[in-house]
């Protein structure tokens, strides 16, 4: 009976519908940083209400906006889905073929900022909630709606709200970000550092009489790969270091006497000590030292964020492999996300059997002309609306 339910609701699935919600949120302008949720959430809303569902809008102190709702009979088990509505700044227009908030169709693919990351998963699944309302399958059970904010910048303001206000009660969750419906068990985490070389200022004229801060930080740069460890995760690989923001000197004709870079070092599952994945930062810092007594580099932990993974050996991962196979006709991979998601919260915070799922590949999130096959957000509706029936039908 389960299987027959769940087959019910794919086959309601309306290509026509999915298409139309993932265009309407994509034209929701939703970029983080540089503006708000609020479009993106009026439309979510809108969808929700459509689908038999009563939306709530949770704002964090900031105003940021996330929707909850829920379908199905109240009762347990609790099945969370959660997609974020923001989405990385578009860019220059220019930079684009198609505009970033048209959603237009091309040969099958549908291209805007969000059409992968991840507004077109957040369409695929409130399109398979309205399948399932359609084909008259009754859930036994409650599948919740965690449409958040600012997950792009970390989910301060979004996912980490709802925890915080006690709003996660799932007894598994689905995080639909971009896996091309392979399942993700595992993600990396993340240790923000900032360095902070000192030198002497003087004449640009004279150098010879300062200490340039900016040399004395390309110097350690350069060695920057001696920070990492010896480690490899089987899902989500070894650890990376990747120097991002550069700030120094203060004119032309001065030799500079400060140096700041922030350095994102990606931690795995398994990492949990800051002062652990810090101290080869400073211990990189002393051999640079020895070498040349003038150099003077500082190490602060800016922000660190936990590395996550859950079990495989779940009936939600069992569900989820053979939805994705009655689908697709090919058993899923099981993989790690490379970057940071808010299942996190949900395998570290929570401590429920959670996967990331979703259509589409992280290869073209966050570039120009971001873009997925409208093909892939129907197959991704037929495996949630299987994939929903089957958990919370069971």
């Amino acid at each position: 009976m389960v299987e027959e339910g769940a087959a019910a609701a794919a086959a309601a699935v309306d290509p026509e519908e999915v298409l139309a919600f993932a265009r309407a949120l994509i034209a929701a302008p939703s970029e983080n940083p540089g503006g708000t949720e609020d479009r993106a959430a009026e439309v979510a809303s809108d969808i929700l209400r459509s689908i038999g569902a009563t939306p709530h809008t949770e704002r964090s102190e900031a105003g940021r906006p996330s929707v909850l709702a829920t379908l199905g009979d109240g009762s347990r088990p609790h099945l969370a889905w959660n997609g974020h509505l923001d989405v990385v700044p578009a860019g220059a227009r220019e930079t684009w073929t198609h505009g970033p908030w048209d959603g237009d169709v091309a040969d099958g693919v549908l291209f805007g900022r969000g059409s992968v990351d991840m507004k077109g998963a957040i369409a695929a699944a409130l399109a398979a909630g309205a399948a399932i309302g359609r084909a008259s399958v009754p859930l036994e059970g409650t599948l919740a709606y965690h449409l958040v904010a600012d997950e792009e910048l970390a989910g301060l303001h979004g996912t980490r709200v709802l925890w915080e206000r006690g709003l996660l009660d799932p007894d598994a969750a689905i995080v639909g970000e971009a896996t091309e419906l392979q399942i993700g068990l595992a993600e990396r985490g993340g240790a923000w550092v900032t360095l902070t070389s000192h030198g002497r200022a003087a004449h640009g004229s004279q150098p010879h009489l300062g200490i340039n801060a900016i040399t004395g930080m390309a110097r350690y740069l350069l060695r920057l790969p001696e920070v990492l460890p010896d480690l490899r995760h089987p899902l989500v690989g070894a650890p990376t270091v990747n120097a991002a923001i550069v700030s120094g000197g203060s004119a032309p004709n001065v030799v500079p006497d400060r140096c700041v870079v922030d350095v994102d070092r990606r931690i795995l599952p398994g990492e949990r000590d800051p002062d652990a994945v810090l101290q080869p930062f400073r211990d990189l810092a002393a051999r640079v030292a020895e070498e040349d007594p003038d150099i003077r580099i500082d190490v602060e932990l800016r922000e660190w964020t936990d590395a996550a993974e859950t079990s495989p050996d779940t009936e939600l991962v069992r569900r989820a492999r053979a939805a994705v196979a009655a689908e697709t006709g090919r058993e899923p991979a099981v993989v790690g996300f490379t970057g940071i998601t808010d299942a996190r919260f949900y395998m570290n915070e929570v401590a429920v059997p959670t996967i990331i799922l979703g259509p589409g590949s992280l290869s073209v999130a966050h570039t120009a002309d971001e873009s997925i096959a409208v093909d892939a957000l129907v197959a991704a509706a037929r495996v949630y609306a299987r994939l929903f029936v089957g958990v919370l039908s069971a």
